[in-house]
């Protein structure tokens, strides 16, 4: 579904994911891959599924009260197995499906999250500081190497691009499709005088695969044909 590639740091959380969705292992259309929650502090993104990604982002808008990202916890794991054994294997994809929460609690002063994964039942794992990276053999962060907020969203974006450049190598019933453009979120701390600490949050195109134009003609045949 997604190149996805993320940072969690005391200075903020630092975002860059591709637009492109496909079906049947063909390009199907362009969309945002991120869910902005201003009122909680929060950006919800995922991968594996871009159909469970969307339908918990309808659930977290029009069915849930939460006034914090921790009371979300509490309840998301039940609910996004409830999503999960509603749909259907073509809906599901192929392999697992990831949900992200991505956060900063005012209350300690603290940027994190937490992940959520079909093939551990969606239970709530915490993130940490690190690094992220999708695909990818394994969710450990990549703490060792050091995260510039400077060069933001350069690096990200090079992450990016390395994951298609890595998926265009493989045969055609093994590839993610990545492409479209690369879109950069970032959330900071944002203090004004006399108002309680809160964030900012925002996003831009940081990038445009060179394949774009030709990508958005077969999407466009796509939905011709169909």
């Amino acid at each position: 579904m997604t190149a996805l590639n993320f940072a969690i740091t005391d200075e903020g959380i630092f975002l860059a994911t591709d637009t492109l969705v496909s079906r049947d292992g063909r390009p199907s259309m362009f969309t945002a891959k991120v869910l902005a929650l201003p009122h909680l502090h929060a950006l919800i993104t995922g991968s594996g599924s871009m159909v469970l990604f969307q339908r918990w982002s309808l659930a977290v808008l029009s069915e849930i009260l939460a006034v914090h990202m921790h009371l979300l916890d509490i309840d998301t794991p039940k609910r996004l197995r409830k999503i999960w054994a509603e749909m259907s294997d073509g809906e599901r994809g192929d392999g697992s499906a990831y949900i992200y929460h991505l956060c900063y609690d005012p209350d300690v002063d603290h940027f994190g999250g937490y992940v959520y994964r079909s093939s551990n039942d969606f239970e709530s794992e915490p993130l940490g500081h690190g690094i992220y990276r999708e695909p990818a053999l394994d969710f450990e962060p990549a703490s060792h190497r050091e995260f510039l907020t400077e060069d933001f969203p350069g690096e990200l974006v090079r992450a990016c691009r390395r994951l298609r450049f890595a998926q265009d190598r493989l045969d055609l019933d093994k590839r993610q499709h990545i492409g479209g453009q690369v879109i950069a979120y970032m959330m900071q701390r944002n203090e004004a005088e006399g108002q309680s600490m809160s964030t900012l949050t925002t996003a831009q195109t940081a990038y445009v695969f060179e394949d774009f134009g030709s990508t958005y003609v077969e999407c466009n045949d796509r939905t011709f044909d169909d």
